[in-house]
């Protein structure tokens, strides 16, 4: 068994933290990074294996993120209930399985189930990853670890859209093995988690139940600081996931060769890559999360504004990806943090704090892109203007927030 400290202040200096950095970057990669772009760029011979239409394929691409509105508030207490270990162990477990099912469908319903079953479990899983860095980590150290954690997805994210269709479909045999493979990845996940995080927990006496899951989240919800991060995550997510799915259709649809209409957005996931660490330790450097976020926000709507302005042009869609993407996983590596940071709120009920906020998280991705969507009817670029509000929206609200006299809710 490993021996490591369990106590807070133990933990937070123990060089044990790194073991559980390496493992929480590592499962971001493989869990959520990779798996997430990994399916988009196999829809195209997914759609042509099982005569599927592109509303269908949308419907799949959607039903993760529409589940995790409701399973980011179910998960968020499990965390708190059972621990970050158990949870961790399962949910991997869970959402491995789930992931490999997709390889076996045969229509469109069985990969629907497949993909719903698999959008119950896997938006909990970065949940855990914010509870342990918090944990772990002091807070001068958080926007870092933050920043590294978040840089696990973002090269899952850029080498899942470049190497799922054109690498691993080839090598293992097509999309089938793939996501069979995946699955099987993640699944390695939780018995690398079950070894490597420490056996010994604390426990919260109440078993879980209904009213117990309303108390905590009445009681998270009385936090103005949480509904500051949250309306300012729906709103990126709104923007993030509206180009992820738009960009590469809309840069087609005006004439582009299909290899440049795909280098689009790994270049977005590229120039994010390259900044979520440094970013993300400069809220470290400065102590102020909010500003720093403000400043991502800001840079992904003038990015987004600009592909409204640049048309065709090649070097006019590199530079507005570049700006769009350079802060955004950075400004997520920043939620969690910020999040857990909330002043007041107890550690043993931030899972309870982070499934609310990825509550609004689900919201923002689920309904803002196909909001913009519906404006291609009046021009092809006019989803870009409605995508770009809504990142200014997220921009208003992290700066119009200021600090009241602490009165910390009473917690029944």
């Amino acid at each position: 068994m490993i021996k490591t400290p369990l106590d807070q202040s133990q933990r937070q200096d123990s060089p044990y933290r790194w073991v559980i950095l390496v493992m929480v970057t590592l499962s971001g990669f493989i869990a959520m990074g990779f798996p997430t772009t990994g399916i988009s760029a196999l829809f195209s011979e997914i759609a042509d294996s099982l005569s599927l239409d592109l509303v269908e394929i949308g419907v799949i691409w959607g039903v993760g993120s529409l589940m995790g509105i409701f399973t980011a508030l179910v998960g968020g207490t499990l965390i708190d209930q059972f621990g970050t270990r158990r949870t961790l162990v399962f949910l991997c477990l869970a959402t491995g399985i789930s992931g490999a099912l997709r390889g076996f469908a045969f229509d469109f319903w069985s990969l629907f189930f497949f993909s719903f079953l698999f959008g119950m479990v896997q938006p909990i899983l970065p949940m855990n990853f914010v509870k342990l860095n918090r944990e772990w980590f002091p807070s001068g150290q958080l926007g870092f670890a933050s920043g590294v954690m978040s840089a696990g997805f973002a090269t899952g994210l850029m080498l899942g859209s470049r190497l799922s269709a054109t690498v691993l479909s080839p090598l293992l045999g097509g999309w089938r093995a793939v996501l069979i493979f995946l699955g099987v990845c993640v699944i390695a996940l939780a018995f690398l988690w079950a070894i490597l995080h420490p056996p010994v927990e604390r426990r919260r006496g109440e078993r879980p139940d209904i009213r117990r899951i309303i108390s905590n989240y009445r009681y998270v919800a009385r936090f103005r600081e949480l509904w500051v991060i949250a309306m300012a995550v729906f709103g990126v997510l709104g923007v993030m996931r509206g180009l992820g799915g738009y960009v590469p259709t809309y840069l087609r649809e005006i004439g582009w060769h299909p290899v440049n209409a795909d280098t689009a957005m790994t270049v977005f996931f590229f120039c994010s890559l390259i900044g979520v660490v440094p970013i993300s330790h400069l809220s470290d450097r400065l102590g102020n999360r909010r500003l720093v976020m403000a400043f991502g926000t800001s840079m992904m709507t003038i990015g987004c504004a600009l592909m409204y302005f640049v048309g065709d042009s090649f070097w006019g869609v590199m530079l507005a990806m570049a700006i769009g993407g350079f802060c955004f996983d950075s400004f997520m590596a920043l939620k969690g943090a910020s999040t857990t940071e909330v002043e007041g709120l107890e550690l043993a009920l931030m899972g309870s704090a982070l499934g609310f906020v990825g509550m609004l998280q689900n919201i923002g991705s689920s309904f803002v892109p196909p909001l913009g969507n519906t404006l291609s009817t009046i021009s092809l670029n006019a989803p870009f203007l409605l995508w770009a509000g809504s990142g200014l929206f997220a921009t208003l609200v992290l700066l119009s927030y200021r600090k009241r006299k602490p009165r910390l809710p009473q917690f029944e």
